[in-house]
């Protein structure tokens, strides 16, 4: 049995501290989970152990962008925060997860959870990120089903995900079925600020670059903004230039890697160190 875990906010996300045995309990529920749910868990949900991560995600999506007319990124908003714990349990239980852990599970959401609200995640706990995959299930079977049509396209990462389509027919009947498969999770997507609906040949971001048919990648705007707050903030503290100089370098080898040639170099650590420095001086 969990016991009660202090819970606190970190930049705005929902963390707890468990004990040291609470710890081990989970780090056990999460391996046996892992293969209970081993063959389950869609290839199309890249952020899984041994399902590719962030780069493969990117790889993948570049190489079959150009054969697509139609593009729509969405997120779910307030993501952790918004998973209704109803709804997870009983996609452990149709998924065949043993009734053990599925009570590990149940504690592990309801003891944070002091106002009983039935709903949300703790973003910092071992378990997270995996019952994150579970929770969107529905989403990939349904966009695999309409990928082996050879309709669709589809990729997901935790819950930033990207539908491709050659038709607007297509198109439309996928994202009216991408909000139906959200309201059965009781999940809402973010209507602006991190959704984009319309054509490839415009681009949009996706996990941190900017994709766009035909042409490398480049840092989104989203993450240019974070290296260089990130700047700012060690520039603030008195840090060493030596110091400022290996971050940013941290930072372009983390741009970089993986993508063999798939994204620009223009400039290189140069450009990103100049950016960085102009914006910690104004």
């Amino acid at each position: 049995m969990l016991t009660q875990p202090a819970t606190f906010k970190l930049d705005e996300r929902f963390m707890a501290r468990w004990s040291a045995d609470d710890k081990r309990v989970i780090s056990q529920a999460k391996e046996t989970i892992s293969g209970e749910l081993k063959g389950k868990l869609s290839a199309y949900c890249t952020h899984v152990k041994g399902h590719g991560g962030v780069k493969k995600s990117l790889r993948l999506l570049t190489r079959v962008l150009p054969e697509f007319r139609y593009a729509a990124r969405f997120d779910v908003a307030r993501y952790y925060e918004s998973i209704d714990h109803g709804v997870l349990l009983s996609q452990l239980k149709t998924m065949q997860v043993s009734q053990h852990n599925q009570d590990i599970v149940q504690q592990y959401l309801a003891l944070p959870d002091r106002r009983n609200t039935g709903k949300g995640m703790i973003a910092g706990g071992s378990l997270s990120p995996l019952l994150g995959a579970v929770m969107l299930t529905p989403l990939d079977k349904t966009m695999e089903a309409k990928i082996r049509k050879g309709h669709l396209w589809y990729i997901r990462y935790m819950d930033d995900f990207v539908v491709l389509a050659k038709t607007r027919h297509q198109f439309r009947k996928a994202i009216k079925q991408v909000h139906a498969v959200m309201r059965e999770l009781k999940l809402t997507l973010h209507k602006e600020q991190k959704c984009f609906i319309g054509k490839t040949e415009t681009g949009f971001d996706f996990l941190g670059y900017q994709v766009c048919p035909r042409q490398q990648l480049h840092p989104s705007a989203e993450s240019i903004k974070r290296l260089t707050h990130r700047y700012r903030r060690l520039y603030e503290q008195g840090v060493s230039l030596q110091r400022l100089r290996q971050y940013v370098v941290r930072w372009c080898c983390w741009l970089w890697g993986g993508l063999q040639g798939l994204v620009s170099r223009e400039g290189g650590v140069e450009r990103y160190w100049g950016v960085s420095a102009v914006k910690a001086n104004t």
